[in-house]
């Protein structure tokens, strides 16, 4: 009996993940866009490289914030922390529509 629960508690945690990202990002991209413009041509990377290292970062904190403290385990794969050092190496960028993490 204790087995569905921990599966009811992982469920709601990575939904309170996506829906706090999700607001979070709205605030995160136009101030991501604002900050390329500013230091992207010093650090040479395009935009959506950059607003998807911010994200990586964003879901790393949330995971670490949020899931960890309210599960006390890791229901998905853990995101590390990306350096601004390995910010040229990211692949991932944000989707409007599909969204891979």
């Amino acid at each position: 009996m204790e087995k569905p629960a921990r599966t009811g508690l992982a469920v709601i945690s990575v939904f309170a993940l996506m829906v706090v990202r999700g607001l979070l990002l709205w605030i995160l991209n136009p101030v991501g866009f604002l900050l390329w413009l500013l230091f992207g041509w010093i650090l040479g990377v395009g935009p959506g490289q950059f607003l998807g290292w911010l994200d990586l970062n964003l879901i790393a904190t949330l995971q670490r914030v949020l899931i960890h403290p309210i599960n006390g385990e890791w229901p998905m794969p853990r995101v590390a922390f990306v350096s601004i050092g390995m910010l040229r190496s990211v692949r991932h960028r944000v989707h409007l529509v599909y969204d891979p993490v």
